[in-house]
């Protein structure tokens, strides 16, 4: 029965992409509890999970920043030679593993690796050695972490569009996750596949009105953007778009005190524990 349930909302989500309609992102379930919770003070977007105390995008890393209360956790994946997706944030395995002890070199892709081989790979000597062989992690082990205590904020660094959205199926987070990439291109095909993935676009430099119409193809419901080329006026912009805005990566005080001022509802960050405290000492609110 719930596999056919999910055919029929699947079909039906196809033949309205197909009739032109797609559905409002305004609608959807994550896009109304980050904006509801985003009303008043920025919320938290916690980067590779708690980066700046855990190697990123590890399982431990995840769990510290659920811990240190994020709303949001930020992850990269990537999708092996043999089509699995995992946790990773480089082209190359050599910065944030012990490749070039266990492979001869670190200048292998991750895309060239099949699960097994990266499964071999040590993802936490190279931050601490507290960490010693804490392992590159799934696709699925990362969301069986996340999911419910936070919202998971998928960035595809590569890997096929198809084949993506055949895994969030796989997983029935289609409409649990907020999907993103600087890759404008793989969002609308991402969306043309799953009109029910709520999307945002990854971006940095000038915020023009051509950008912003562009962002219409790739059904973003949210803009995430440098917040060192972010202006006052593409802020207004975005939120006049009725979008979320979010801005990366902000790890100093004063950085998230102007996103707040700046009325960003969210803020990446590699230091989540210090930014919700600072949020939850009324420090984060946001001015209309």
């Amino acid at each position: 029965m719930r596999s056919l349930l999910v055919l029929i909302v699947t079909t039906s989500c196809a033949l309205v992409a197909q009739a032109g309609e797609k559905p409002d992102f305004r609608a959807h379930r994550v896009f109304t509890e980050l904006a509801a919770a985003a009303k008043d003070s920025t919320r938290i977007v916690a980067h590779r999970g708690a980066a700046s105390t855990h190697p990123e995008n590890t399982l431990p890393a995840l769990r510290a920043a659920i811990a240190a209360g994020a709303p949001v956790v930020e992850f990269d994946v990537y999708q092996t030679r043999d089509g699995h997706w995992v946790l990773f944030h480089d082209k190359t395995v050599g910065r944030t593993t012990d490749a070039a002890k266990v492979l001869g070199r670190g200048d292998v892709r991750i895309g060239d690796l099949t699960l097994a081989e990266v499964g071999q790979l040590d993802a936490g000597s190279w931050f601490d050695a507290r960490f010693a062989k804490t392992r590159v992690p799934t696709l699925a082990a990362a969301l069986q972490v996340v999911l419910p205590a936070a919202v998971p904020m998928i960035e595809r660094k590569g890997g096929d569009p198809a084949a993506f959205v055949a895994e969030l199926r796989r997983l029935e987070v289609v409409d649990r996750v907020l999907v993103q990439a600087f890759d404008w291109d793989f969002l609308a095909a991402a969306h043309r596949l799953e009109p029910r993935l709520l999307i945002a676009a990854l971006g940095g430099g000038d915020l023009t009105a051509e950008r912003l119409a562009d962002l219409r193809r790739t059904g973003a419901a949210m803009v995430h953007w440098d917040h060192r080329s972010l202006t006052v006026e593409g802020a207004a912009a975005v939120l006049a778009s009725r979008r979320l805005l979010c801005v990366y990566t902000v790890n100093p005080d004063c950085v998230a005190l102007g996103a707040a001022a700046m009325s960003c509802h969210l803020v990446t960050t590699d230091r989540p524990a210090r930014l919700v405290a600072l949020r939850q000492r009324g420090r984060l609110r946001r001015r209309p």
